[in-house]
Formats: C-alpha cells, sequence, structure tokens
C-alpha cells in the first residue's frame, strides 16, 4: 500500500471486520473539531429541497438526504479524511471512490424503521455493480443508545452472501406518485429477506446493537444482514453514511440508471487530503 495512505487499523480490527462484517471505532477516527463540523451543517441539510430528499411516510419528516457529499464542503473533506481512506483501502485493498453518501434522520418521536434487509441486492439491480465490495461507513451524529432506533446486524451474515426472499409488488404505500428509484428507500423494504432466514441467523450467530457517542464510525459491509426500530424516544439519532466502492467495481449498464446523487456512475479514486483538519466558517 502506498506511503501516503494511513493505515489506522490492526491485523485484529480487519481480521474482526471479516469475521463479523462489522467493526465499530469510537472516539479515534475523527477530532471533535470534525464532529462539529459536521454538526454545523444540519440545520442547512434539513432544509434541503428536492428529488435528494425522501421524507417518512407522514410526508412530513425528513427520512434521508441523499448525496451530500456532492453538496456539503464538510462531508466532501470527510470523504477524503486519511483515516476513512485508509481504514476502508485496508479492508478493500485497493483504489476506492464514493459510490453513494447520505445522512439518515431518524427524528425524535417520528423517525420510521429499516426492516431487515442487505444493502448490496439493491446497488446489484439498481446499478449493476457486480460484486459485493462496498463498505459502508456510518459517521454517528448523536448519541446512538437503545432507546432510540440504534442499527441492528447479525454479525456474520455478510458471508452468506445474498439471502432468499421475496420483492415486495408496487410502491409502497404514501409514495404512489414518487419516482422509482424511491422504491428502495422507504421503510417498507422492497426486497423482503425471508424471515425462517432471519430467525436462523440470528439464533445462531445473535444480534448485534451499534452504540456509541458522536463521531463514532461503523464500518460494515454491503451484505450484511441489517435493520433498526422506529424512533420513539425524545431523541435524535442522525447518522452520516458513506459508501465506498473499489474503482474497478464501478457500476455496469442498466436500462434505467439511478440519478447521480444515487449512484456515482464516473468513479475517480480518491486521495487523502493532507492531515491538517479543516475548518469551515
Amino acid at each position: 500500500m502506498p506511503d501516503d495512505f494511513a493505515q489506522p487499523l490492526s491485523a485484529a480490527d480487519v481480521s474482526e471486520y471479516e469475521r463479523n462484517g462489522l467493526l465499530l471505532r469510537e472516539k479515534d477516527i475523527l477530532t471533535e473539531g470534525e464532529i462539529q463540523n459536521l454538526l454545523a451543517v444540519i440545520p442547512e441539510v434539513l432544509d434541503t429541497r428536492g428529488p435528494e430528499v425522501v421524507l417518512e411516510r407522514d410526508g412530513e419528516t425528513v427520512r434521508s438526504v441523499y448525496g451530500v457529499h456532492r453538496t456539503f464542503p464538510a462531508v466532501r473533506d470527510l470523504v477524503v479524511h486519511p483515516k476513512l481512506i485508509g481504514a476502508v483501502r485496508q479492508i478493500l485493498g485497493g483504489d476506492i471512490y464514493v459510490h453513494q453518501s447520505k445522512i439518515n434522520i431518524k427524528a425524535a418521536f417520528s423517525g420510521d424503521q429499516w426492516e431487515w434487509h442487505q444493502d448490496y441486492i439493491n446497488w446489484l439491480r439498481a446499478d449493476g455493480i457486480p460484486r459485493p465490495s462496498l463498505i459502508n461507513v456510518a459517521i454517528f451524529l448523536d448519541e446512538a443508545t437503545e432507546f432510540n432506533g440504534p442499527l441492528m446486524f447479525i454479525p456474520g451474515s455478510q458471508r452468506m452472501g445474498l439471502l432468499p426472499g421475496a420483492d415486495r409488488a408496487g410502491m409502497p404505500a404514501s409514495y404512489e406518485d414518487a419516482p422509482s428509484w424511491v422504491d428502495t428507500l422507504t421503510a417498507d423494504e422492497k426486497f423482503k429477506v425471508d424471515r425462517d432466514t432471519i430467525r436462523t441467523l440470528a439464533e445462531k450467530d445473535g444480534l448485534f446493537s451499534a452504540k456509541g457517542g458522536a463521531g463514532s464510525a461503523l464500518f460494515f459491509h454491503s451484505n450484511i444482514l441489517h435493520a433498526s426500530l422506529p424512533n420513539i424516544s425524545p431523541f435524535d439519532r442522525k447518522v452520516l453514511i458513506l459508501v465506498y466502492n473499489l474503482v474497478d467495481n464501478a457500476p455496469g449498464d442498466v436500462d434505467t440508471p439511478r440519478p447521480d446523487f444515487l449512484a456515482e456512475r464516473s468513479p475517480v479514486a480518491l486521495v487523502p487530503r493532507n492531515g491538517e483538519e479543516v475548518t469551515h466558517e
């Protein structure tokens, strides 16, 4: 690996990721200043209007805002953070780019669920990505606790490949007039993983709840089975998710390409910014 790429993960960290399909790092990836840079853009994110914004089923609460690394300088700078790029390269072993980015809001009292799902099946079908060589990096923007709908995983489930299930018929309720690509972004998951499979895997390998303070970094595989409960607590649970992919695993030809804010179709290998912390006014 070139000398200009950091290697923040130990051999044990990489082994843990390969075994469990996830790795949670608290307080040693981002500085406090970098966390504050991200938090400062949240009001503007919540004010965003346009097709990149997906609302909850109530038609009012913001569920997700996509393509945030294209729009907000603080996120764009984070994408090329030396420790993030270094960690992802340690796991994937090659040149990477950001295929997708989003901020999931999970608002207090009204943030809806994410049903049990695997991410890769959507990137395979909708974007033509040939291999599941993608990593989600979730940066916690609030403390994630047992009360505000933290991400849940079945460790090791990524080793099972694409799991059996079936597609939901039609557009989900409350989204009938939305563009077709919204179909995979709502609380009513399009591809329903077989419940007997979920139960069998959970009984065998247990569940992991990803809890931690703001600034925690969670790396997880594109095929790991995961979900989150509705947030009925009075505390938000916002998270920034950067989806890194290998440049040689870029999207292929599909009948109806998704918008650029959902799927980067012209990848360029990322290089890390210098180690100095960037401040945004």
